[in-house]
């Protein structure tokens, strides 16, 4: 007998049927239906839509964050409205996860309450049936702000407030967002000062009544408000640009004069890089505090950025950090008016594609550390601090070896809400083997340095990136329109400055696997990469910010004070040895931890020695054994003496 036919006789002696083992399923009883899924929501159209949308925003109780919120949605002809909850806003790779903060919805029609309902797919859709007669639909809802970092970012305290309107309104389906428009007004507490891209402001009392705009240009406009605030002038030649500045108390608002001139040069200096511009005035918004935050958005006309209490006034700890509110800045060009086209949506409820992220972000992140070399706001040898500590995180990246940098830069979709951008967000636990968030921006920005000395090197010095800069994101002067852009525009772009094959270039970098971190950039920069026992002045300072080991480049791990394994690289001694992060070290060759010793003790090491450590994962202890390989070594920057300086050129202020 076959063996089949055994084990058909076994299960039917066992009182079972053979047709368990067969693929068609079991008809005794019924068997599940999938329900047919809801309507689609309306895709939006290019076509007005019909009236004017009034909005009106109560922040006066901002010290608990209670924003009252009522709107009056006009509706000609409808029997049926769809109203949106704002999910996706341009500049910002990651929704805002503020749908929980709404909360209080209800609304009416001629003075009559109306029931709505939640869309069964669509979270963030309302759908609300129109009586006839009905000409509007009034709203009425607040929006929660937390009052802890531990629920989500701190926007609104009893003395600042950042209000962003996407997180304040509803908006109806099936039409673009620049063809809807809204009047806005804003209420805010007694004696606050506010700031605000937004145009025609007319106060009344506390009440603050803004022009009617577009709803693309009103979430693009935030506003700052706050009982202490200042303004300085960092140009006004074409447009005004303006640094504005919110704190806990009048003394919080002091800026030294150098660094508001470093800022005003570096405008200047962005401007001599792009040539033309695309806003007719720009805010650069700064809250100063330490209980305010985490904030960081970017917009055509402004930028915002939650900053620590002392952040100018303490330069040893912050000033590596000074130029960073102008990566919002940058983006205006390369991001909010150039954008890459599968970036750009036609509502904010439409996930964009984010596979130019290295260029939206690498691209920002080079030119910002170039505006801030040129500007002053960092010596050259500050610049190449920073270049070398981004090199240092990336330089080792076995992730390279299954995935490209194009696939990673949809990482900030696979991890959404990753805790570097919320506090609720999740981490990776092997973030070199997987790749993270960082990628597009540290790897990309090292890839368009390896464009700008490749341009310089062939051009015989005679162009550069600057020429793309100019040709590629400065065109259309003044337009506010976004002008979008693929990957073949990028291509040309850099062709017109120099003719090469660029396609390749890019596709072997971006879109590529079993590659290497790009550093042909340092290479033919006039610089090297060396390793040395010894840390830089920038890495001492970092590890001792972070107060962590740093024995990456010779163990594998990062470890905490108290003995936190932090981090832990792939196919490290460490990794092999069976370290994870959150492990902690309880001891080191039999004596208790000290991150001293653990540093001393990889000092000393010969090729062969073994770092004994007992570690701890809960309640349970284990030995591991860590095969050294070496002393301790940390990478640095090192000029080749005779080779053309391409980098120091790119880091020169322009004349």
């Amino acid at each position: 007998m076959r063996p089949l036919n055994v084990l058909v006789s076994l299960l039917a002696s066992l009182g079972m049927t053979a047709h368990v083992l067969a693929s068609e399923p079991q008809v005794n009883w019924p068997l599940p239906r999938a329900i047919a899924p809801p309507p689609a929501i309306a895709l939006p159209r290019d076509t007005p839509y019909p009236g004017t949308i009034r909005l009106d925003v109560d922040a006066s109780d901002a010290a608990r964050g209670i924003h009252r919120i009522h709107e009056t949605v006009p509706v000609r002809g409808s029997r049926h409205l769809t109203l949106l909850f704002p999910q996706w806003i341009p500049g910002d790779p990651v929704p805002p996860n503020a749908l929980d903060q709404l909360a209080g919805l209800a609304m009416s029609a001629n003075g009559k309450p109306l029931r709505w309902r939640r869309d069964a797919v669509e979270s963030a859709a309302f759908h609300v049936d129109v009586p006839a007669g009905a000409h509007a639909i009034d709203l009425d809802f607040q929006f929660l702000v937390p009052a802890d970092q531990r629920i989500g970012p701190v926007l609104s305290t009893p003395t600042m407030m950042d209000l962003q309107w996407q997180s304040h309104t509803l908006y109806p389906a099936g039409y673009y967002t620049r063809r809807i428009l809204v009047a806005p007004s804003l209420t805010l507490p007694k004696d606050w000062q506010f700031a605000s891209s937004l145009t025609g402001a007319r106060r009344a009392g506390n009440t603050v009544q803004f022009s009617t705009v577009s709803l693309e240009t009103l979430v693009d406009s935030p506003v700052m408000a706050s009982r202490w605030m200042r303004q300085f002038t960092l140009s006004d030649d074409p447009v005004p640009v303006r640094l504005d500045v919110a704190a806990d108390s009048e003394a919080g608002l002091e800026i030294p004069g150098d660094i508001v001139d470093q800022y005003r040069r570096a405008v200047a200096q962005a401007y001599k890089l792009f040539g033309g511009r695309h806003f007719d005035h720009y805010d650069m918004m700064l809250w100063m505090s330490d209980s305010f935050g985490p904030s960081y958005f970017e917009q055509r006309r402004s930028d915002e950025s939650a900053l620590p209490a002392a952040f100018f006034s303490n330069r040893e700890r912050y000033k590596r950090s000074f130029g960073n509110p102008f990566h919002g800045f940058v983006h205006s060009w390369n991001g909010l008016f150039r954008v890459p086209a599968a970036m750009w949506t036609a509502n904010f409820n439409t996930p964009p594609q984010d596979s130019l992220l290295w260029v939206f972000e690498g691209l920002t992140v080079y030119w910002n550390e170039v505006l801030n070399a040129r500007s002053g706001i960092a010596s050259r040898e500050e610049a190449l601090g920073v270049l070398e500590t981004e090199i240092s995180d990336v330089v080792n990246r076995p992730g390279l070896q299954w995935r490209t940098l194009q696939d990673a830069s949809d990482q900030v979709n696979i991890q959404r809400g990753n805790g570097s951008i919320f506090p609720e967000g999740r981490r990776q636990p092997w973030p070199d083997w997987q790749l993270n968030n960082d990628e597009p921006y540290e790897q990309g920005a090292l890839i368009w340095l390896d464009i700008d000395t490749l341009i310089r090197q062939r051009s015989k010095g005679q162009r550069s990136l600057d020429d793309f800069a100019r040709g590629f994101f400065g065109v259309r002067d003044g337009s506010l329109v976004a002008a979008p852009y693929t990957f073949d525009d990028l291509v040309a772009g850099l062709d017109a400055v120099l003719p090469f094959d660029w396609k390749t270039f890019l596709l072997a970098r971006v879109d590529s696997v079993g590659i290497k971190t790009d550093l042909d950039g340092i290479d033919r920069g006039g610089y090297r990469l060396v390793w040395s026992e010894d840390q830089s002045p920038t890495q001492r300072t970092r590890e001792s910010r972070r107060g962590t080991a740093d024995l990456r480049f010779s163990v594998g791990m990062t470890v905490a004070k108290d003995g936190s394994v932090t981090e832990v690289a792939w196919g490290s001694p460490a990794w092999n040895a069976g370290l994870v992060i959150g492990a902690k070290i309880v001891s080191i060759n039999g004596r208790p931890f000290e991150a001293a010793e653990i540093k001393s003790a990889v000092a000393d090491a010969r090729p062969g020695d073994v770092l004994e450590l007992r570690v701890a994962r809960g309640s349970t202890e284990q030995q591991l054994s860590v095969a050294l390989v070496g002393g301790l070594r940390y990478p640095h920057l090192e000029r080749v003496q005779d080779a053309p300086g391409l980098l120091d050129d790119i880091l020169e202020a322009r004349h």
